[in-house]
């Protein structure tokens, strides 16, 4: 901290407020949210898609789940 200048700090602490001000929400809840929505999506998502994955010659064989 002690390289950085008056201008610098300024812009740091503008940017700190602004992220204070940002509603978050815990991971808890909206992970179940996501892989709800993934889901709903498998049906038009043309990689998960088993008659897309057919004709493809590079798909994967295994699932996986990150998060």
């Amino acid at each position: 901290m002690d390289e950085l200048d008056a201008s610098q700090l300024q812009r740091e602490v503008e940017s700190l407020k602004q992220q204070l001000q940002t509603n978050r929400e815990k991971s808890s809840v909206t992970i179940a949210d996501l892989v709800k929505w993934i889901e709903e999506g498998v049906d038009k998502d043309p990689f998960l898609n088993a008659d897309s994955l057919r004709s493809n010659p590079w798909v994967e064989t295994g699932k996986c789940v990150l998060l």
